[in-house]
């Protein structure tokens, strides 16, 4: 990364015949880069025309996964088959929950990254002929942010054709954030920012600026995350021709993000019952309590970047000293229980 040099090209195998692995995002809370396999499955036919035998695909098999970047080997994780075909409008990880999320053009699609099964499937809740796209992660706050993009119609007489069709007049771009245990939408933006996002370059979010940017096509534009208003915009020059920058694969705003639900595989989360903690009052700027289900032994109060900020074995504390911002409050009990929860401080 400090020169640009290639120093490693290597091929992708794995268990499927296809060397694809696609839709890949790096998680910065283990390290590990994950993505999704397609094995394809295919039929031979005899082309009467061409006088030759082709090969006509029958159906997909999508499968999620891992890849090794030393040898090029992917991992199948799980055994959970995926319908829902992932599109160019992006994917995200959420590095504190362990869960891949993606597009399936109406739904979004959340995937467990310890187990490769499905974790969550909802609706997208958009507007008539809205388009959710260019998805990213905040470990600011937690949320996924992306561009809302709507089309309006109109129905014209086509005399070619003879009859009514739908065409495009006008399309606005907004900034939004989707609630991924509902689908609905948010929009951020209060109007149409008139720049729309580039499919292929995806988005980046910077923490510390709250700031949103996407590539659309000649410029890259960034957007705040408090006002959902353009605050920059940069025209892309390239000195040797280049014609496209890949924003879909940084991961530094969720930089030393450390993962709060952890494997319940392992026996760590889910002795005896499901544990709840409740942070009161929720935002604060001095005070914070904690109450749980169980036996607290200590508490350990994180920012966005996985630095301890405070740590207590009291139920109750001053936390006026801390900056401003959003905290993961990892809750441990007297059973050795983690418990997370967010915390905004004002």
């Amino acid at each position: 990364m400090n020169s640009g040099d290639l120093i490693n090209t290597i091929p992708i195998t794995g268990s499927f015949p296809t060397a694809s692995f696609q839709n890949y995002r790096f998680n910065p809370s283990d390290s590990i880069i994950y993505g999704m396999v397609p094995n394809n499955f295919y039929s031979s036919y005899f082309d009467s025309i061409s006088m030759t035998t082709i090969d006509v695909l029958d159906s997909s098999q999508i499968r999620f996964a891992s890849l090794n970047p030393q040898t090029g080997v992917y991992t199948l994780i799980g055994n959970t088959s995926f319908d829902n075909l992932y599109t160019l409008a992006g994917n995200s990880i959420d590095p504190f929950q362990m869960v891949y999320y993606y597009s399936a053009v109406d739904t979004l699609i959340g995937i467990d990254v310890y187990s490769g099964s499905l974790f969550s499937a909802v609706p997208i809740q958009l507007p008539p002929n809205g388009i959710f796209e260019n998805i990213a992660y905040s470990c600011a706050d937690t949320s996924i942010y992306g561009l809302t993009r709507q089309n309006y119609t109109s129905v014209v007489y086509d005399s070619l054709f003879m009859m009514n069709v739908e065409v495009i007049d006008s399309t606005t771009f907004r900034l939004s954030k989707i609630d991924p245990n509902t689908g609905a939408i948010t929009f951020v933006s209060p109007y149409n920012i008139q720049a729309g996002g580039n499919l292929t370059g995806g988005a980046y979010i910077d923490p510390n600026a709250m700031t949103y940017f996407f590539n659309n096509g000649n410029q890259i534009v960034g957007v705040s995350l408090i006002t959902g208003l353009i605050t920059s915009t940069a025209t892309k020059s390239y000195p040797s021709g280049e014609i496209a920058i890949d924003m879909m694969r940084s991961n530094l705003n969720c930089f030393g993000a450390s993962k709060t639900r952890l494997d319940t595989a392992l026996g760590i989360e889910g002795i005896n019952g499901p544990a709840h903690v409740q942070l009161f009052p929720n935002p604060t700027s001095s005070t914070l309590s904690i109450l749980a289900n169980a036996a607290i032994k200590e508490t350990a109060i994180v920012d966005i970047m996985g630095k301890e900020m405070f740590r207590s074995s009291q139920n109750s504390m001053d936390v006026s000293t801390l900056p401003s911002g959003f905290y993961i409050v990892n809750v441990y009990t007297e059973t050795g229980r983690l418990i997370s929860g967010k915390l905004i401080k004002q």
